[in-house]
């Protein structure tokens, strides 16, 4: 029996694809990336940047898929965002990073057939320091 869907080899490759479209979006908007894939413990944060415009610390969470009807970004259940709220707290207590506006962001990554990146969508403040989404 065929297991179906990627190997885990192409999907670690298309994860990584996909993450690093959206530290090039990031950069594009121009934000100083910090850290990819930031340990925190048992949390993981995949992008931690700081906007520009106003000096937050952004947490950003990259979700990718492979076409679908659901939007990756929708993927972001009530624990992860709970576990980057988490994790916010934690950064917040590192000399240079106390007193800072905190944002939490996803990038939602839609994948092409081969696993290569083909939109990226870009969510600001998609929920807040609660773990709540805008309108919950």
């Amino acid at each position: 029996m065929h297991a179906s869907g990627p190997t885990p080899d192409r999907r670690r490759a298309a994860g990584l694809a996909a993450e690093q479209a959206a530290v090039s979006l990031l950069e594009r908007l121009g934000h100083h990336v910090l850290a990819r894939n930031l340990r925190l413990g048992h949390l993981e944060v995949d992008v931690v940047s700081t906007d520009p415009a106003d000096g937050s610390l952004v947490l950003t969470e990259v979700k990718a898929r492979r076409g679908g009807r659901h939007a990756p970004e929708l993927r972001v259940d009530r624990r992860k965002r709970l576990h980057l709220e988490t994790a916010a707290r934690m950064l917040l207590c590192r000399p240079g990073l106390r007193r800072r506006a905190v944002r939490f962001d996803v990038i939602a990554v839609t994948l092409d057939a081969e696993g290569r990146p083909e939109s990226l969508r870009h969510v600001p403040r998609a929920f807040d320091a609660a773990g709540r989404r805008p309108g919950q």
